[in-house]
């Protein structure tokens, strides 16, 4: 629990940037390979957000990807265009504000893109391991084989898609996420040289099928909460070098506020401090649903009142995972003088008046 403090206003938290980021996220099913400046694709925006997400292009396997979905999608995740905001992350106190209806209606489908519902192809067969060792010359082969055409030194979004497809990394979970993080990526859906030869130097990966294994060994331990892998009694049974999952083993959860604050500076523009509140969700459903239940009904909420949030700076963002981590799913040991934001303030008072109200029904 975060110790009582004043709260500074929200409003001012949220509104140092600019608005104007200088730099679009790369979608790994969308986006130019050849400009980190994106153009207008139809993504829903605050009213006052300067840039849109990234222009829909056809990925090179001509496969349409595309899902459609009652909460925030993670294939939000990849898809979703950096944008700058000048909005506040959430609303100052409205005291004589009205509590929103008792019955609570479905959340309607979040999206970040605007593209049509398409069938999605079955993945392909696990790739079998092949017994080789690491060697340097065979991860930078890996590399070369997926880099982009007219730039050799990276693999963009719509390599990085192909890459993902070939190695049976679903683009809408966390095991994107995961990669990126890995590879110290700087920028969403986009591996440079240097981060690729850097990060599998590292695990001892030069195969798909390794490269496979480590990030579900991650996320098995980090977003599934799955327990940890044994040690193999030599280092060389192991299918990569497993060194750096050992040391996450030992607190797994000082390793997922790691992984968790990555995705926030990974999602961030780059001149902006805050991230948009739809890339934002699209985020939190990914890497706080799995674990806490309670992330599905605050996501809810957030959608039913589309627009009011406009974007989570850092410290939301940070705040989100301590309430999950530490907070009750009754909400008794909540403190509304707690210094949490307003959003989760506003959540708790709907939550407990709903619950209220639910009671002396049944009574």
């Amino acid at each position: 629990m975060p110790p009582k403090r004043k709260r500074a206003d929200d409003a001012t938290a949220a509104t140092g940037d600019s608005g104007t980021s200088t730099r679009a996220t790369r979608a790994s099913t969308r986006g130019s390979k050849k400009s980190t400046k994106a153009t207008s694709d139809g993504v829903v925006e605050p009213a006052d957000s300067v840039e849109a997400g990234p222009a829909t292009k056809k990925p090179k396997n001509k496969a349409s990807k595309s899902k459609s979905v009652t909460e925030p999608s993670s294939s939000a995740v990849q898809t979703a265009g950096k944008t700058g905001t000048k909005g506040v992350d959430e609303p100052a106190h409205s005291k004589g504000k009205s509590l929103p209806p008792q019955d609570v209606i479905p959340p309607p489908a979040v999206s970040l893109t605007n593209t049509t519902p398409a069938t999605i192809p079955p993945p392909k067969p696990v790739l079998p391991l092949k017994n080789e060792p690491y060697t340097p010359q065979r991860s930078l082969s890996l590399f070369q084989s997926y880099a982009d055409s007219d730039n050799p030194n990276v693999i963009g979004p719509e390599s990085f898609e192909t890459l993902c497809s070939a190695a049976n990394i679903p683009l809408d979970g966390s095991l994107p996420l995961i990669l990126a993080w890995q590879m110290q990526a700087k920028e969403m859906a986009k591996i440079s040289k240097d981060e690729w030869v850097k990060a599998t130097e590292s695990l001892k990966i030069s195969s798909l099928s390794q490269l496979t294994i480590a990030l579900t060994d991650l996320e098995n331990l980090l977003i599934l909460g799955k327990p940890s892998l044994k040690k193999s009694a030599k280092k060389d049974q192991d299918p990569y070098d497993r060194t750096l999952y050992y040391s996450y083993a030992d607190d797994a959860k000082a390793a997922f506020q790691k992984f968790y604050m990555f995705c926030f500076s990974l999602a961030k523009p780059e001149q902006s401090r805050n991230i948009d509140m739809e890339t934002s969700m699209a985020f939190w459903s990914v890497l706080l649903t799995p674990h806490y239940p309670v992330m599905k009904e605050v996501l809810q909420f957030i959608t039913e009142r589309q627009g009011t949030y406009r974007a989570a700076n850092k410290d939301l963002w940070s705040m989100m995972l301590e309430f999950c981590v530490t907070v009750k799913p009754t909400l008794q040991d909540y403190e509304a003088d707690g210094a949490w934001p307003t959003l989760l303030d506003d959540y708790v008072a709907w939550k407990k008046s709903k619950t209220s109200a639910d009671s002396l029904e049944t009574d």
